[in-house]
């Protein structure tokens, strides 16, 4: 019997290790081994259950952060996060400011031109009723087309901008342009979405639109509220309850992006449902709440700024906005940058 390799998943943290497996005649007293000590975390494995059983998948979402939460690894800070996500621009601007570009043109075209037209058809159908039921459908259409272009276009620069962050040009000058032995994720630059991806992050965007939506609603139902509750004069109250509002809801719409901002990555990469993405993103973003709160505020103070710039400034932005979310996305989950060595 030749000299073999026991593969078996360590079932404390996950970690797949080898213990060597020699012939009897090498064997003191005859007898085989029958346990051994992780390396990762110490667990002592008894190696005839393990031996049996088929290994599981590290590669996977929920056994990465079952390793994450057991190992308790240092976290990585918000500014190494930063600074990587700088170098990784500084070495791939080109293919992020490009298809930037090209994602915006698509967005404006399918839905920011056909908003402004729908401003024009509904100033129409104050004058005239009839085209009060055009309005409507024109309405329903614009939404819906709106919202599997914000799919597509998220799905897009979703996974452009992990794809820079795993094989982009790092510290090694050539940029690996696929995954190793995987057609998971594409080429940099590339505009293609597997039908899943687009499927589950529509879901996850009419999601975000209902929730919007109700938002708008409740705000709208306060500040009526305010009017007829509040003893000051019409506009005053109309501008108290405006203000206070608008102050609610700009808390509720970060603390939205806080929490939700893992699942654009997660469905992206291919990891998760919609359903699951979810659950997984609270998760994310809760275990890691400093560095996931100071990194949705760095988005969201540069995608405030980028809207302020109109949609030039926008497609600049948005790259810039989004690579640090597929870094920390990346550490959060145990997955490797560009920028990390190999060796």
């Amino acid at each position: 019997m030749s000299n073999q390799a026991l593969r078996v998943t360590c079932p404390n943290c996950v970690a797949l290790i080898e213990f060597p497996v020699v012939s009897r005649d090498n064997e003191s007293n005859n007898q085989p081994f029958q346990s051994g000590s992780c390396a990762a975390c110490s667990h002592v494995i008894d190696l005839r259950v393990a031996g049996n059983q088929v290994p599981a998948d590290p590669h996977s979402f929920a056994n990465r952060q079952r390793a994450v939460t057991l190992l308790q690894p240092n976290e990585s800070s918000v500014e190494s996060v930063l600074f990587d996500a700088l170098q990784l621009f500084r070495s791939n601007w080109k293919v992020l400011l490009g298809v930037s570009c090209l994602t915006t043109l698509i967005w404006f075209v399918l839905v920011a031109w056909p908003c402004r037209k729908l401003s024009d058809l509904w100033t129409l159908a104050q004058q005239d009723a009839t085209q009060m039921l055009t309005f409507v459908l024109a309405t329903f259409m614009v939404v819906c087309v709106g919202i599997l272009t914000t799919a597509y276009t998220t799905s897009v620069m979703a996974r452009m901008t992990l794809a820079v962050a795993r094989y982009g040009r790092g510290r090694n000058q050539s940029p690996v342009r696929f995954a190793p032995g995987s057609d998971a994720m594409p080429s940099r630059g590339s505009l293609s979405v597997p039908p899943r991806v687009l499927f589950h992050m529509t879901l996850f965007m009419l999601f975000i639109a209902v929730m919007m939506g109700m938002l708008l609603l409740v705000g709208v139902a306060v500040m009526i509220a305010f009017m007829l509750i509040l003893p000051f004069p019409r506009e005053t109250a109309t501008l108290v309850g405006t203000f206070s509002v608008g102050c609610v809801y700009f808390v509720l719409i970060f603390a939205l992006q806080w929490l939700l901002w893992p699942s654009v990555c997660l469905i992206a990469d291919g990891r998760s449902s919609f359903g699951q993405s979810l659950q997984q993103s609270f998760a994310l973003s809760w275990i890691h709440r400093r560095v996931s709160l100071k990194v949705v505020t760095f988005y969201f103070l540069l995608s405030t700024i980028g809207a302020l710039l109109l949609y030039v400034g926008q497609a600049i932005t948005t790259p810039i906005a989004s690579l640090p979310l597929a870094v920390a996305y990346l550490r959060m989950t145990g997955g490797q940058t560009a920028l990390d060595s190999t060796e």
